[in-house]
């Protein structure tokens, strides 16, 4: 009876244990403060990092660029997943006449999956971040993850040495203005896992004689999607401004730029979709 209650335990015990059975945490360690501290840095460099593409771009060329009239607009998504699982085995050995042996093995399976996705979008206008480059102390400077160089700068860089060789043409103003668009994404995919199997020998019984007892899977997956195109006026508002109806106007990205950033992320998400589907 003493294996049975140990197995029964640690059939308790482990399902309680396992991942997959709560929200996942952001941040690896520490409390939910510590999440929020993680993407607090992650969206000061996501910003740094805009600005001083576009400052950097500003000082080398001062007369302007092809991108001086763009909005950029940003999608950051933060994928969390934990899955766990118990799997325990049971082989029993009961005494049997010296003629025949009897043996009898048993299992029980358990897994457990839960998935966490957050998405903040952002819009900033080229002319509103070329004058604000960021100081190094602001920057988080972090080890992995989206604190560290995106290289937006380099593919900036890229697009208008093609628009100056004319290998790319965004200065032809009847498609510079509509359907002159970059993009950029960077995704940073990290997994880790661990297992346990401890085995326990009594006369009778073996407790977890093959197989995994104990696994946990963690996988972080935090995409950045970033895109470039003509801003155009809009409406957003009408308030009334001393007994008189004013219009409040803005700026928002142009119909394709809006349509590209969408599609992006639609198909982003089937693909994240279709790995996770996979992996299972």
């Amino acid at each position: 009876m003493s294996a049975l209650r140990l197995f029964a335990s640690l059939l308790v015990g482990g399902a309680l244990a396992g991942c997959g059975l709560r929200v996942p945490e952001i941040a690896e360690t520490g409390d939910k403060v510590a999440g929020q501290q993680l993407v607090e840095a992650i969206l000061i460099n996501i910003t740094c990092e805009l600005r001083d593409a576009v400052s950097d771009l500003r000082a080398a060329y001062p007369q302007g660029t092809f991108i001086n009239s763009y909005g950029i607009q940003t999608t950051l998504t933060l994928t969390y997943e934990e899955k766990g699982t118990l799997g325990p085995t049971v082989n029993w050995l009961p005494p049997s006449p010296a003629t025949a042996v009897f043996n009898l093995g048993a299992g029980f399976s358990f897994s457990s999956d839960a998935t966490r996705k957050n998405v903040i979008d952002g819009y900033y206008l080229v002319s509103d971040l070329q004058n604000a480059r960021c100081s190094d102390a602001a920057r988080p400077n972090g080890p992995f993850l989206l604190q560290s160089d995106l290289k937006l700068s380099d593919w900036l860089f890229s697009a208008v040495r093609a628009s100056l060789t004319n290998v790319v043409n965004f200065k032809n103003a009847s498609l510079a203005t509509k359907d002159s668009i970059l993009q950029h994404e960077v995704k940073f995919v990290i997994d880790t896992s661990a297992n346990a199997t401890p085995t326990w020998k009594f006369k009778l019984v073996t407790v977890d004689p093959s197989g995994t007892l104990l696994s946990a899977d963690r996988s972080r997956t935090n995409d950045l999607l970033i895109t470039l195109g003509p801003a155009v006026q809009a409406v957003v508002a009408a308030e009334k401004k001393d007994g008189k109806v004013v219009s409040v106007v803005t700026r928002e990205p142009n119909r394709r730029a809006a349509d590209l950033h969408q599609t992006a992320n639609i198909t982003n998400g089937i693909d994240t979709a279709l790995t996770n589907a996979l992996h299972r």
